[in-house]
């Protein structure tokens, strides 16, 4: 299958100028303590290079988030391990997961690619394992792709059966909550693990369970220990500084399976709200947490390190 390209969107930036946004990304880690334990991950951040690394013609203009850059949020928000994740504007191209991963190597990195199933050779996947990249992407929310119950188990079909030889390698789904219903039938079989992307992408917010499609799908995965949800990108769903809309969900995903299925990722550059500052996510999301120490570590560090092989 050939993953269309994101669609052209200009980011928005939220008020700051590029000096504040240097600003704020040069803040030591230290000037804030939430709690987050030692050795955290965060796992779904993007590399952007538009100098060494083009974007094709046809793709999103987005902002440059470069290797440095991100080393440098990482401290900040006290995640020094990364996991960086294919932009769909690179399309197949995946030469900005596979040098980050190259820099920073496979103890504190690891890598979610993109690929054509048709074309991939086993020996490229090897390659690509040895340099610490887990997890193929299936992003149909941003690129605005519809399909059909058939064609999304298909697909998933396909994608599970060039992976399942890997072992731990996994599935990222980014796409509506509602489209769950046709993939919950099929997680048993697929025998890899499936990450939903940013918060499995409700259709609205606060969480009303009754009115949200794919909800009731969404809690029976999350039984499978292979089904895990990322908490992150809450600007996706509203742009609302008070975050407490998301509160009901985030508290929903982080009681399944006693918080065994949650990883914390930043989304950092944040490519759809440009300047956007997600430590008052985090200081919410900790405090949701609900002074549970054991399930901080899961949600920040235990869990990524089992999903991502680490």
């Amino acid at each position: 299958m050939t993953m269309p390209l994101e669609p052209s969107i200009k980011p928005r930036s939220w008020g700051f100028t590029n000096d504040q946004r240097s600003s704020r990304q040069l803040r030591c880690s230290s000037t804030w303590n939430l709690g987050i334990p030692k050795g955290s991950w965060d796992s779904h951040m993007h590399i952007i290079d538009t100098e060494k690394y083009p974007l094709p013609e046809n793709a999103k203009r987005s902002h440059d988030a470069k290797l440095p850059q991100a080393l440098i949020n990482a401290t900040r928000l006290g995640l020094p391990n990364l996991v960086f994740v294919q932009l769909s504007s690179y399309g197949y191209d995946n030469t900005t997961v596979l040098d980050a991963l190259k820099q920073v190597g496979p103890s504190r990195g690891r890598g979610v690619v993109a690929f054509d199933t048709g074309r991939i050779e086993p020996q490229t996947l090897h390659e690509w394992h040895d340099l610490g990249v887990r997890g193929v992407r299936i992003n149909l929310r941003s690129s605005k792709t519809e399909m059909s119950k058939a064609e999304i188990q298909s697909t998933l079909r396909k994608y599970a059966e060039v992976l399942r030889p890997m072992k731990t390698w996994s599935i990222g789904l980014y796409a509506d909550m509602a489209i769950l219903d046709h993939v919950q039938p099929l997680v048993p079989k697929l025998q890899v693990k499936l990450v939903l992307e940013h918060l499995a992408s409700p259709s609205g917010l606060p969480l009303d369970p009754a009115q949200q499609p794919g909800w009731e799908a969404l809690e029976a995965m999350m039984d499978n220990p292979r089904v895990y949800v990322k908490v992150s990108g809450p600007y996706l769903f509203s742009r609302e500084q008070n975050l407490d809309n998301f509160e009901s969900l985030v508290k929903a995903l982080l009681r399944m399976r006693r918080g065994e299925g949650v990883v914390f990722a930043s989304d950092w550059p944040h490519t759809q709200a440009q300047g956007y500052d997600i430590t008052p996510f985090m200081t919410k999301v900790v405090e949701w947490c609900d002074g549970d120490e054991e399930l901080r570590k899961r949600l920040f560090r235990d869990n990524a390190r089992v999903l991502w092989d680490a």
